[in-house]
C-alpha cells in the first residue's frame, strides 16, 4: 500500500468513524479505540513524513501561505479529539469532553471539505481527486 493510500484510507475511514460515532450519539468501545487509533497512525505518519498535500497554484498567495497551517491546525483537532476519547475510554476523565470535540471536529471537518469542494468546482484543480479513491474519479 502506498504512502496516498493509506492516507486515503485513513482519512476516509475517519469521516466516516466520527459519522457513526455522532449520530448515535455514543459508540460502542471499539469504535472509539479504532478512531483515535487510526487518528495517532495519521498523525503519527504527518509527523515523521510530512503533510501530503500541497496547495495548488490556482489558490492566492495568502491562502496558498495558510493551507498547510490550516490543516496543522485540523490534525491538532484530531489529536485532541483521538487524546479526550482515549482519556474517557481509560476512564481518566468524567464524560463529556469527548463528545463535545467529536461535535467541533465535525463543524472543522465540514468547512474543510466546503473548502476543497470550492477548490474543486470554482477553481477547477481537482483538488478532490487528490483524495478520493480512483474508482470515484469518473464522477467528479
Amino acid at each position: 500500500m502506498t504512502r496516498r493510500s493509506l492516507h486515503i484510507l485513513l482519512h476516509w475511514s475517519i469521516v466516516l468513524l466520527l459519522l457513526a460515532m455522532v449520530k448515535g450519539g455514543t459508540a460502542a468501545p471499539w469504535v472509539r479505540w479504532t478512531y483515535s487509533l487510526s487518528i495517532a497512525l495519521w498523525i503519527a505518519i504527518a509527523a515523521t513524513r510530512g503533510l501530503i498535500g500541497k496547495p495548488g497554484p490556482k489558490l492566492s498567495p495568502s491562502i496558498r501561505a495558510a493551507y498547510p497551517w490550516m490543516h496543522r491546525a485540523l490534525y491538532a483537532a484530531l489529536g485532541v479529539s483521538a487524546a479526550l476519547n482515549i482519556a474517557e475510554l481509560t476512564g481518566l476523565i468524567t464524560p463529556g469532553p469527548a463528545w463535545i470535540s467529536l461535535l467541533v471536529l465535525l463543524g472543522l471537518g465540514s468547512i474543510h471539505g466546503l473548502f476543497h469542494f470550492w477548490r474543486h468546482t470554482a477553481l477547477y484543480d481537482n483538488a478532490l481527486r487528490l483524495i478520493t479513491p480512483r474508482v470515484m474519479h469518473k464522477y467528479l
